[in-house]
């Protein structure tokens, strides 16, 4: 079963934007995917952040990050000791490029990434795609349930809309996969459509 949760707004473009986060309920134990914000810093202050840490599930097998982006590891600090799954690109990009994240929030004492270069299956039914074009280590979380497949996107795209038009790599793998499709903005999951 897959879950999501609100673990921050930010202001974007004048309005209020949902940053979801989603736990998958495995027979090995509770796999968070994101893990949105906790607090603030001045660098996104522009954003009014508002997070929702009370919203995070704390007891997990381990955390996939899609990216590395402020609002989708600045909660990995709850997690000192616990596997951080990310590419390795991204985890590179995020340690090296200027303006990319807020390093402290992705390297913090206990931090356990375990970096991966392309797609790999981490449990029986959950599989990692990298889905480049957001940032160019970006992935997405396939999981197969009974109901079916699913597509945790991350920042695949912000929209719906956008993600039918299909501009990116990542749009375009996860479109193929014409499955339940969960965006970190977006409010409900939808089966994307490709548009012409």
């Amino acid at each position: 079963m897959i879950r999501a949760h609100l673990a921050a707004e930010l202001l974007v473009e004048g309005e209020r934007l949902p940053v979801f986060v989603w736990t998958i309920d495995h027979p090995e134990g509770i796999v968070l995917v994101d893990t949105g914000m906790i607090d603030s810093r001045p660098e996104v202050d522009d954003m009014s952040p508002t997070p929702h840490p009370e919203n995070i599930p704390r007891d997990l097998a381990f955390v996939i990050n899609t990216h590395l982006h402020f609002d989708h590891c600045g909660g990995n600090r709850l997690f000192p000791g616990v596997p951080i799954h990310v590419q390795a690109r991204e985890l590179a990009d995020a340690r090296s490029l200027h303006d990319y994240t807020i390093r402290e929030w992705v390297d913090f004492d206990g931090a356990t990434y375990v970096e991966h270069v392309g797609e790999v299956e981490l449990l029986p039914g959950i599989r990692l795609l990298p889905a480049p074009g957001h940032t160019d280590g970006h992935q997405v979380v396939v999981v197969e349930t009974d109901a079916g497949r699913n597509v945790l996107g991350g920042d695949v795209s912000v929209s719906f809309r956008e993600l039918g038009g299909g501009t990116t790599e990542g749009q375009r793998r996860v479109l193929a996969l014409e499955a339940l499709t969960w965006l970190s903005h977006a409010p409900e999951p939808k089966i994307p459509q490709r548009r012409p």
